[in-house]
């Protein structure tokens, strides 16, 4: 018999496959090894840039960094600051974000100029908006306010109030002069003089309000108008990277039960956040109300600011948008469907 007769017997026997298996394990267990012995690294978090504002209504965004809620959800999340949901939402349809966190009438405005943003869930619902005028100025109540100048952020939640309160004195919004200020120059706008009063919410009511001190007005928003806070993105992000928007509402929703479990330790966490104290943090949590959240009424209010948007030329819309594209179903649905209430 040949040599290789010889080693084709052998290699067929028992003994040689057996020994064949074992040369096999050896080499697959080192593959899974650096080479110092290590087990190889975990694969890479999903990453992500999430816009926000320094806002009691994005409170949750702050309880889950804290506690670390994105990493244990496996995403890496990146924090950009804005001075309003309205520019956090610009920097996601310039592709310089991801995510936003926003209320609902940006998106509104979007949607009826043709971007494809979406809302992915509501955080909270709040009424914290108010105007604050100064005394000086003759204006004693919502109806002195005919004829002022009045600064508000053109296309934001402060400028949809602000309608709202003068049509319930029958003012129309050409009976005041309109500035437009960004949310962060409305106070001194009122305190330099160069406004008669401001539209806004909070924190910039309150710290407005106290910056004026006696000479200040509050006509609160409170019955008049509640907005909501939202988590918003690009319709291809959502349909795209649907398991990450799955992980982001699983981490918000952990944040919401955590602020519910340990109110003192959120408070404490959002005080850090806003720089705020923590009886003003205290203050301006109890004005909203947190649940992660789709409701057919969120759509309701969306139709109705887009009008509002077209009739005062805020927005030239284009066509008739339809507003169950605004809203994201399927991430909230894998998580509490029950939460979901947008007809379909």
């Amino acid at each position: 018999m040949t040599a290789n007769a010889n080693w084709f017997e052998f290699a067929h026997t028992p003994r040689a496959l057996a020994a064949a298996l074992v040369v096999s394990l050896v080499v697959a267990t080192a593959s899974g090894c650096d080479r110092a012995g290590q087990k190889p690294s975990p694969p890479a978090a999903d990453s992500i840039t999430l816009a926000t504002s320094r806002y009691a209504g994005a409170a949750p965004v702050f309880v889950a960094v804290a506690q670390h809620l994105f990493e244990d959800e496996g995403l890496k999340v990146t924090i950009q600051t804005y001075s309003s949901g309205k520019s956090s939402l610009d920097a996601v349809i310039a592709g310089n974000a991801d995510v936003a966190t926003v209320a609902e009438l940006p998106v509104a405005l979007g949607v009826a100029k043709g971007y494809p943003v979406t809302i992915l869930a509501t955080m909270s619902a709040q009424a914290d908006h108010g105007v604050v005028a100064r005394l000086d100025r003759g204006i004693s109540g919502p109806a002195s306010l005919r004829g002022k100048r009045i600064a508000i952020t053109e296309g934001s939640s402060g400028d949809f109030f602000l309608d709202a309160l003068l049509i319930r004195q029958g003012i129309s919004r050409a009976d005041v002069q309109v500035i437009d200020r960004k949310p962060d120059q409305l106070m001194a706008a009122l305190v330099n003089g160069d406004a008669d009063a401001i539209s806004t919410w909070e924190p910039y009511v309150s710290e407005t309000r106290r910056r004026l001190g006696a000479n200040g007005a509050l006509f609160s928003g409170e019955r008049i108008y509640e907005s909501t806070f939202n988590i918003a993105a690009m319709r291809d992000f959502a349909s795209r990277r649907s398991d990450t928007v799955t992980k982001l509402l699983r981490a918000m929703a952990r944040a919401e039960k955590s602020m519910v479990d340990d109110p003192a330790a959120a408070e404490a966490i959002v005080a850090r956040a806003l720089d705020k104290t923590p009886q003003e943090t205290h203050q301006l949590l109890a004005r909203s109300h947190f649940a992660l959240s789709l409701d057919q009424n969120l759509i309701v209010v969306m139709e109705d600011e887009s009008r509002w948007a077209v009739k005062n030329r805020i927005v030239d819309a284009k066509g008739r948008p339809n507003f169950l594209n605004a809203v994201y179903t399927q991430g909230l649905d894998a998580i509490d469907p029950r939460s979901v209430t947008v007809i379909r």
